[in-house]
């Protein structure tokens, strides 16, 4: 396993548990407008890595007081080139796009159960995937999952809902939805926060933000 596969992973979740922020700062500014904006951000930064920074922006770069903030985009694409992946450097950051997809559906649909969403995509697909790459052993059958990561992720989701929200029943099936769509979705960073956003407010768990 490539050592960027792991920061890559933290990397995602801290991103995932980020994405948060606009719930803690509803009274001030609706989470709506903050998630539209990150979203066409998103997009347009994997327009951009897709097809190229435009050539009048990259000619802007050439001049003396850009240089410095030509460094820092060196720097990053240093730290990108280590932890993205192989398709990813053919089609674009796929995982950054869906992943602000999934959370923002989440949030437009399920409105303040999106933190469930989140939390599932932090832990539930982080988790088991760090656990997994590392530690696991036994394939699950028709997924490329062990049963060692997903069992750590569906675990650490459950102990986090369960303390969250004292409603071990609420939670148990939270994350055994989560875990599944984990295991079988098409793109687990739209379907898992959709899912377990879903599932949260169908059986009507609490507010957490």
């Amino acid at each position: 396993m490539r050592p960027g596969e792991t920061v890559r992973k933290i990397i995602h979740m801290i991103f995932s548990l980020l994405l948060s922020v606009p719930l803690m700062l509803s009274g001030f500014i609706d989470p709506g407008i903050i998630y539209g904006v990150i979203l066409a951000i998103g997009g347009t930064v994997y327009s951009v890595q897709v097809k190229g920074i435009p050539s009048w922006l990259r000619a802007g770069m050439q001049l003396p007081q850009m240089r410095q903030i030509e460094s820092v985009i060196e720097s990053f694409e240093k730290l990108i080139n280590m932890v993205e992946r192989d398709y990813e450097r053919r089609s674009g950051w796929l995982g950054l796009i869906s992943g602000l997809i999934g959370g923002t559906s989440s949030y437009f649909i399920f409105g303040r159960h999106v933190i469930y969403g989140l939390l599932g995509l932090a832990l539930v697909d982080g988790i088991s995937t760090i656990v997994g790459m590392n530690m696991g052993i036994k394939k699950i059958p028709f997924s490329d999952k062990t049963i060692e990561g997903t069992v750590s992720g569906f675990l650490s989701f459950l102990v986090v809902l369960s303390l969250l929200t004292s409603d071990l029943t609420g939670s148990l099936m939270v994350a055994i939805f989560s875990s599944l769509t984990e295991l079988y979705g098409i793109e687990d960073n739209i379907t898992v926060p959709i899912v377990a956003s879903a599932s949260s407010y169908l059986i009507g768990m609490p507010i957490l933000l």
